[in-house]
């Protein structure tokens, strides 16, 4: 057998992604929903902090930096403008992982939801699991890093699809004034919540 190929890495190993969600389901089982939560939070800040800061000059440039890949709100995600200010996720970059999950071990275990239930009901989210605590996180931690034209970045979430077609959208007493920060209409983000995981609103304060 050739050295090279017997000294392959396999990339994307289904192993990782399958012993993260079981890793999670572990420590919730000691520390409680509460402290998963907490967890999860903390992992996601740390990981925003760790990225560089950016400054641009007009929304435009950082609109085109968003677009190729060369912000930090784009180094994890297939994140797309569909308006100025209203940036869609394609697929959840952890949607493999459920799959490979859901192939090999089955059903993913209630603690997901529940830790996305309790998050949900202290930062007025949209998490539909435990993966989206991170990525919501990580997307309000990271804006902070970002200043567009001397004014700091701001992130809302409109809405969350998961991969099995649940979906969780924010409530209506904030929907309107969010679809009017995005430019869309209620028609406009259904179309979306159609084809995305995620549909999100950017802003400048």
């Amino acid at each position: 057998m050739d050295s090279m190929e017997h000294g392959r890495v396999i990339d994307s190993n289904p192993f990782v992604d399958i012993a993260t969600h079981l890793f999670l389901e572990d420590l919730a089982s000691k520390v409680g929903v509460a402290g998963l939560n907490n967890y999860l939070i903390s992992l996601a800040n740390n990981l925003a902090g760790s990225m560089p800061e950016e400054e641009y000059e007009t929304w435009d440039e950082f609109l085109d930096a968003l677009k190729n890949g060369h912000s930090i709100l784009s180094s994890f995600e297939d994140v797309h403008a569909v308006t100025k200010h209203c940036v869609v996720t394609r697929r959840s970059p952890f949607e493999r992982g459920w799959r490979e999950y859901a192939k090999r071990v089955g059903a993913f275990s209630k603690v997901h939801r529940e830790v996305a239930e309790y998050y949900n009901a202290k930062a007025k989210s949209t998490a539909v699991n435990s993966l989206h605590i991170i990525l919501h996180t990580f997307r309000s931690a990271a804006s902070k890093r970002i200043q567009v034209g001397g004014k700091p970045l701001r992130y809302e979430q409109i809405g969350t699809v998961w991969v099995d077609g649940e979906r969780n959208v924010v409530g209506d007493d904030r929907l309107p004034g969010m679809m009017k920060r995005a430019g869309i209409s209620k028609t406009r983000l259904g179309m979306l919540l159609r084809n995305n995981a995620d549909v999100w609103v950017l802003t400048a304060e």
